[in-house]
This record gives structure tokens, C-alpha cells and sequence, in this order.
């Protein structure tokens, strides 16, 4: 189970930075290769923590978040709302999207009373 949702999120993240496994592996000089990055990512093979923690520093997340510890990918205080639809893996995409259109109507609702 651990892997699996490390895995689900490290991929998730990287998509979500608009990267694909060979980026990374450039990004890092090979430190990180793509057939390695999709192991992990497809929790077929357990990542080392100073490698989790690696990767938390290349994609700009905490390593709380990537081990589903934390509820935002960072260390703010704010929580971001997309950060925690990501980070349940059990979520459909159709309940994101119903999610997210959701907190749309509130922003515009807010909007028009002149609260935001």
C-alpha cells in the first residue's frame, strides 16, 4: 500500500509540473532514470528515502505529502484544494472535476458579493 500511494502521488506531482520521467532524468543528469522513476511510480520497486527526499526537493513538494502525511504538498499553512483532491488517489476523475467546479461556483458567488 505504501508504495502504491507514493507512487500514485510522485506521479501525479510530476505530471501536475508538466513533466514526463525522461525530464526528470535530464533534469538530473541521469541521477534519476526513467525506466527507475516509472518503478516507483508504479510502486514496483520502493524508493530509498533519501531518494524520496530527492525527488521532494526536484518537484518542490514536502516529503510528508509524497508519503500521504501532510494534506498540501508543501509546508505553507494555506491548503491547496487541488493538492488534496490529488493526494486521494480514490477520487474518480469526474468527482475532481465535480470538485473543483464546485469551488468555481463558490469563488464566483464570493466574487459577486464583493468578498474576494
Amino acid at each position: 500500500m505504501y508504495e502504491s500511494d507514493v507512487g500514485w502521488r510522485l506521479r501525479h506531482i510530476r505530471e501536475s509540473r508538466g513533466l514526463s520521467r525522461k525530464d526528470v532524468e535530464n533534469m538530473t543528469n541521469g541521477e534519476f532514470k526513467e525506466s527507475i522513476l516509472a518503478m516507483y511510480e508504479n510502486a514496483r520497486r520502493r524508493i530509498p528515502m533519501p531518494r524520496l527526499k530527492r525527488l521532494a526537493d526536484i518537484y518542490d513538494v514536502s516529503v510528508a505529502w509524497l508519503m500521504g502525511e501532510a494534506a498540501a504538498p508543501d509546508n505553507k499553512e494555506e491548503v491547496n484544494i487541488e493538492a488534496l483532491l490529488m493526494a486521494d488517489p480514490n477520487f474518480s476523475e469526474e468527482e475532481r472535476r465535480l470538485m473543483l467546479d464546485v469551488l468555481e461556483i463558490i469563488k464566483a458567488k464570493r466574487r459577486a458579493e464583493g468578498k474576494e
